[in-house]
């Protein structure tokens, strides 16, 4: 299923994953500033134990544990750290709020399509990020369209990395096109 949502920026196009659990449409202002007073390493944590998914150890320590601190990198790098299909919405939550972070790389990291659907969702709106790899993912069709939105709706993605993935050539060559349209665009 999709949606897409217009009246911003960019349009973002958001897919039903049924990993992610539904938001509330009307938060109270005591809900939200519970939610603003923890730290990036509460946040995670909670988001993990909404998806069921153990904390992954070493994204754990970098993560600030005061509130109000934000993550010391602009690079997340999980090619030798795996975190999974349902990990990555944890990550996901962090990424979110940190908009220092302009390189995403999550290669094998045994993601399907629903989570190159998630983390198109949440890039296609970040204001930092111009890289992401996803190679080494058991990733096809769904996740290249779920990819070439992104791209359209993020001029400022400029390297996507999707090699030794499912993707067909068709959707390999749009996904090149895009990137290169974004880099030309991005030395003007």
């Amino acid at each position: 299923y999709q949606r897409r949502v217009h009246g911003t920026p960019s349009e973002c196009l958001f897919f039903f994953d049924p990993f992610m659990p539904p938001k509330p449409q009307n938060k109270s202002t005591a809900k939200q500033a519970a939610k603003s007073s923890k730290s990036l390493r509460e946040i995670y944590e909670d988001s993990c134990t909404i998806n069921k998914v153990k904390p992954n150890s070493l994204f754990l320590e970098m993560l600030p544990d005061k509130p109000g601190t934000v993550l010391n990198t602009d690079t997340l790098d999980f090619s030798r750290n795996y975190v999974g299909d349902r990990g990555i919405l944890a990550v996901l939550e962090i990424v979110q709020r940190s908009p220092q972070i302009q390189r995403l790389i999550i290669t094998e990291n045994g993601l399907r399509n629903n989570a190159i659907r998630a983390i198109s969702n949440v890039v296609c709106k970040h204001p930092g990020i111009t890289s992401v790899d996803v190679s080494d993912n058991y990733i096809s069709e769904g996740a290249g369209k779920a990819l070439e939105q992104m791209l359209k709706d993020n001029p400022r993605i400029i390297e996507l990395g999707f090699s030794n993935t499912k993707i067909d050539v068709d959707c390999r060559l749009r996904l090149k096109d895009l990137i290169a349209l974004n880099a030309a665009n991005a030395r003007q």
